[in-house]
């Protein structure tokens, strides 16, 4: 149930981040009152859990609680990432949209995941169509992601976690710079 949660947190903040401070608000109110919800107080307590923290959401209307990973809740979107330029090389952008593609490394996922990455993000290329394979596999061998069968992929415990550092912006890579194309002179004869 709570993958659905944290489905609808992304959605929900993918469609009102780039709103004004009032329309935000609008729109928030708007769901309160067409969900009947807000009438009770709600209480959040983040408490730790193994190694991740988990927000509990006890919602006075129900009188449930719910458990979510308040990690991803702060995760940069695919555009964020673009603009904060966090992935600082091919490698780890592959791991970055692995790592969205699993749900935060809870499911497996497939090669095509990852060019959907790409191509959400506006980073799909010739180039990086045909380095896929060799940065795909530059991820395997970092022992961040391992195969399970023909067409499907998990990310591993390592992968999990320098995903999680990369998106907060704790890249130990460098950064790989494109060199750009100089173009040719023409020198005029006197």
């Amino acid at each position: 149930m709570f993958d659905k949660e944290i489905e609808a947190i992304a959605k929900c903040t993918e469609l009102i981040k780039d709103l004004d401070d009032d329309a935000k608000m609008r729109v928030i109110k708007y769901l309160i009152e067409r969900f009947g919800i807000g009438t009770n107080p709600v209480n959040y307590t983040v408490m730790p859990m193994q190694q991740a923290s988990k927000a509990q959401i006890t919602d006075g209307n129900h009188q449930a609680a719910h458990f979510v990973d308040a990690e991803t809740v702060d995760f940069p979107t695919l555009k964020q990432l673009v603009i904060k330029n966090f992935p600082k090389n091919e490698t780890e952008w592959v791991l970055c949209y692995a790592f969205f593609a699993s749900k935060y490394g809870n499911e497996t996922f497939k090669k095509e995941h990852i060019v959907e990455g790409y191509k959400e993000s506006n980073r799909y290329s010739s180039t990086n169509k045909n380095n896929l394979t060799n940065n795909f596999n530059g991820c395997i061998k970092k022992d961040w992601i391992k195969d399970i069968n023909k067409d499907e992929f998990i990310i591993k415990p390592d992968g999990i976690t320098y995903a999680k550092e990369i998106l907060k912006g704790n890249s130990t890579s460098k950064e790989v710079k494109r060199a750009k194309k100089s173009k040719p002179t023409t020198e005029t004869a006197e």
